[in-house]
């Protein structure tokens, strides 16, 4: 059809008639594509009007590298979507689809979004409620989804996001978007990230094979809810905090990560419970951070630390496995001054291939830990940390069970 498609007008009150659109005019009123649009040199499509529905119809928008395939600068209520068995692509632009300041209310569901440069869709600076949703976005040049400027309470959900080179889904300084559902592999950066990106929810979804970490939280994204997602293959930790606070990480399974499942850097104040981080490199790490809560989690079967403590005070480490790791189930490093310390507290650490807990600095607490059949050590701590009482340790390599705490079988 080359520049020009046609498309059935379905303006309230008219019956479907054929007309034709060219490649970057501006629709405003809805549309069903009769026809693609073949090697555009600009924008695909221009929205005009609000509450208007474009329905690809089972056919293409094609462009040559530059553009939008759709583009919105502003108005309401607009959905795009498409209606047909087969495939609604958007392709070969700047970005599939794109949603500008001031858009809110906007659907974006059912397209195949693929082979565009900088994003599948890009909500910058939009206002709030828009959905992107059921969509497969994959194979661009760089990220499948950005969420910038500002854009706010807009929801990510279910969308099968593969093969982008860059991130699977990007949010950067936007708060309160929900990320819910969507299936994400094959990134070439984290499959999951924030940046300078608080209050928002990232909520079951599952992420394979990224080139970053699966999850990646940095620069000042605070106060975020990351619950029920899994990861398996990431080559850098499934879940990557960093410089942010307040965060709450819950329930999810991270597992096959080339670091440790979840990795906390220079990160304060955040909830780390119920999530299940074995059969990693490591399990739960700390560097540099404090005033945490880790608890109720499952750090087993790693080949290093189940759960480690590097530099980082006033931790709470409380009712967690960290069994049958090839090295520790718990190391805790670092001096701490007196009521600075970590609380260890009610842990079971069982059949690691070297202690069960390890304190090598002074000055935390252990109260009420398990420690049994560790190749050496149950419990091994330098002088002057605090003995809670009620630790417990049988059946370990050294044959005194406890170093410098007392413990009984």
């Amino acid at each position: 059809m080359g520049a020009g498609a046609l498309f059935g007008v379905l303006a309230p009150g008219q019956t479907a008639h054929a007309t034709v659109l060219s490649c970057g005019q501006t629709v405003t009123t809805s549309v069903v594509l009769s026809a693609g649009l073949v090697n555009c040199p600009g924008d695909g499509l221009v929205i005009g009007a609000a509450g208007i529905t474009v329905d690809l119809n089972g056919h293409t928008v094609d462009g040559v590298g530059l553009g939008a395939g759709i583009r919105n600068n502003g108005f309401a209520n607009v959905t795009v979507t498409n209606s047909a068995a087969a495939p609604g692509r958007v392709e070969q632009f700047d970005y599939g689809v794109r949603l500008n300041a001031g858009t809110a209310g906007n659907i974006v569901e059912k397209l195949t979004i693929q082979n565009n440069e900088f994003s599948g869709v890009e909500l910058n600076a939009t206002l709030s409620n828009n959905q992107v949703r059921n969509n497969i976005i994959e194979r661009q040049s760089h990220r499948g989804v950005t969420i910038i400027g500002g854009a706010g309470t807009n929801a990510i959900a279910n969308n099968t996001i593969t093969s982008n080179q860059g991130q699977g889904i990007f949010v950067q300084q936007s708060a309160g978007n929900r990320l819910e559902g969507n299936r994400i592999t094959g990134s070439g950066g984290a499959g999951l990230a924030l940046e300078g990106a608080s209050g928002n929810t990232l909520l079951t979804n599952t992420v394979g094979i990224s080139s970053d970490a699966a999850i990646s939280i940095q620069l000042g994204s605070n106060n975020n809810l990351v619950q029920g997602n899994a990861s398996t293959q990431s080559q850098d930790a499934g879940m990557n905090v960093s410089n942010s606070t307040g965060n709450r990480l819950i329930s999810n399974t991270l597992q096959g990560s080339g670091d440790s499942g979840i990795v906390l850097q220079a990160s304060h104040g955040s909830t780390i419970t119920g999530n299940d981080v074995s059969l990693n490199t490591g399990g739960i790490e700390l560097s540099s951070s404090n005033n945490n809560l880790i608890q109720s989690n499952i750090a087993s079967n790693t080949t290093g630390d189940g759960i480690s403590l590097g530099l980082s005070l006033n931790n709470t480490v409380r009712e967690n496995q960290a069994n049958q790791n090839k090295s520790r189930g718990i190391h805790v490093t670092g001096d701490a001054a007196a009521g600075a310390g970590n609380q260890l507290v009610r842990n079971t650490t069982s059949a690691n291939q070297g202690d069960g807990i390890y304190v090598s600095k002074a000055a935390h607490t252990l109260q009420g830990n398990i420690a049994r059949d560790n190749k050496s050590w149950g419990v091994h701590v330098d002088l002057r940390n605090i003995d809670g009482g009620g630790n417990r340790a049988s059946g370990n390599g050294q044959a005194g069970q406890c170093l410098r705490v007392v413990c009984t079988p």
